[in-house]
């Protein structure tokens, strides 16, 4: 007997995550009906494959599966952050607020609640952590200058971004950019 049920994962962030987490089902003996960063729609034989092993197979690679209708929407709001990074120059000329509530079909006064209360982090400086993370990986790939590595995240300024990386780094981009082992978190890790 099969079962179809979709599933909601904690710490897919990438097109990797979703890579690793199609290999480990299909290997666990589930077929996926469709994948998408933070969730799965899987067939599976009923009486082969439980939401334990399903959770332990997830766990062993850095994922979980979210239950709770909160966590889920936690899920939804990182993810939605994380992809507005690459889009940074245009999305920074709308509001914040606004993106996150029409995507997640919520009101932002109760997310940004919600994501405080779980995360113990508001909204903006979580999505701050993860503009410094891409600040860091642009000054590493030494392609662009600081200024442009400014414009890239959607800062007004470079001073402006200098400032935010000196508060949550310790160190000013120059003194990051000497390093030579660098300190980056994984964008999963965040918070």
């Amino acid at each position: 007997m099969f079962e179809t049920k979709e599933i909601h994962i904690k710490g897919m962030v990438c097109r990797r995550c979703i890579r690793v987490v199609t290999n480990e089902l299909e290997s666990l003996g589930a077929e996926i009906i469709a994948i998408e960063l933070g969730k799965a729609v899987i067939k599976y034989p009923k009486d082969k494959i439980t939401k334990e092993s399903i959770r332990e197979l997830l766990q062993k690679n850095d994922f979980d599966l979210l239950t709770g209708d909160e966590t889920k929407i936690i899920e939804q709001i990182k993810i939605l952050m994380v992809q507005m990074t690459d889009d940074l120059p245009i999305l920074m000329k709308l509001n914040l607020s606004q993106i996150i509530a029409n995507k997640i079909g919520k009101e932002y006064t109760y997310l940004s609640k919600l994501f405080s209360k779980v995360e113990g982090l508001t909204i903006e400086k979580y999505f701050i952590q993860l503009k410094i993370e891409k600040a860091k990986e642009l000054i590493q790939d030494n392609q662009l200058n600081f200024t442009e590595i400014a414009y890239e995240l959607g800062y007004s300024s470079v001073n402006y971004l200098s400032n935010q990386f000196k508060h949550s780094t310790g160190m000013n981009m120059s003194d990051y950019k000497k390093l030579s082992k660098w300190n980056r978190k994984s964008i999963d890790k965040i918070v």
